[in-house]
């Protein structure tokens, strides 16, 4: 008897690709420059951030309104550290804050989103390990 396969899990996993290609480039590889691989990994982060708060939106039915406003603030922050990146702040500082909005928001997330559910699979399961190994894989690369 075979199990089917969860597509969301698989892409979302998948999404870890990127990370651990730039993870192999920055400490064996050495094809790209630094500064660039530091900008992509901070931009991908960042479309990762602001689709997690995306996906609270449920445009079918009329959500409550801190649920939009808990949608819309990963955006706005992600604009915010854009602006700080062209303004040159240091990478380390870029790499502590996006750390700190991902723990924000998984603390989040389980409160507002997963608290009241009896089916936490999805957030045990998928939202939790992969936070905590994008933190790890951050943490790794802005050494």
């Amino acid at each position: 008897m075979s199990k089917k396969i969860n597509f969301q899990f698989l892409i979302s996993y998948l999404g870890l690709i990127p990370y651990v290609l730039i993870f192999l480039d920055k400490y064996y590889f050495l094809i790209v420059k630094e500064e660039d691989l530091l900008n992509f990994v901070i931009y991908y982060s960042l479309i990762i951030i602001v689709f997690i708060g995306s996906i609270n939106w449920n445009l079918k039915n009329n959500p409550p309104t801190h649920i939009v406003i808990y949608g819309f603030l990963p955006s706005l922050f992600a604009v915010i550290i854009i602006i700080l990146t062209l303004l040159n702040i240091n990478f380390l500082i870029i790499f502590i804050l996006i750390i700190l909005l991902l723990l924000t928001q998984l603390f989040f997330d389980y409160i507002i989103l997963f608290a009241n559910e009896t089916n936490k699979y999805a957030f045990y399961y998928l939202r939790l390990p992969l936070t905590v190994i994008i933190i790890i894989f951050l943490f790794l690369i802005s050494l």
